[in-house]
């Protein structure tokens, strides 16, 4: 039962990877256009892009949320290895990772054959204030 579901689990992650289309979140345009430093709050850049992969407090009380373009799917793979019985979804898990990798490296060579210069990103670093307000984020 539990490896069903940790298979259901996995074609989930995968399919959704997938299905990924329309503008890219993590190019520059995107994120000049939904991240104004000092107006785009804490709730907008979480409907935007969910809940962070990770998240630092500064002792000023502001604090930073990252997140990752692939979603961590090499770091589920690693833990599912853990799961007894599950190697198969961790094996799925390894496999879109690589296909995610590729699918960047094969979009970052076709923009440079046709020309566009555009900044795309892997990860994205959010700056908030003690406001929860967007102060500066890095991409």
């Amino acid at each position: 039962m539990k490896t069903r579901l940790l298979c259901a689990l996995a074609i989930t992650l995968i399919s959704g990877c997938a299905s990924m289309g329309g503008e890219d979140k993590f190019s520059a345009s995107y994120v000049q256009s939904h991240l104004i430093p000092h107006k785009t709050t804490q709730a907008q850049v979480q409907s935007l892009y969910g809940v962070p992969d990770s998240q630092t407090t500064y002792s000023d009380g502001s604090y930073r949320w990252s997140y990752d373009k692939t979603g961590n799917l090499s770091a589920a793979s690693n833990l599912v290895g853990y799961i007894p019985g599950a190697g198969a979804v961790g094996s799925a898990l390894g496999v879109a990772s690589s296909a995610n990798q590729a699918s960047n490296a094969a979009s970052t060579a076709a923009g440079k054959v046709n020309g566009n210069v555009e900044n795309h990103g892997n990860s994205l670093s959010i700056h908030f204030g003690k406001d929860r307000v967007v102060s500066y984020w890095t991409l």
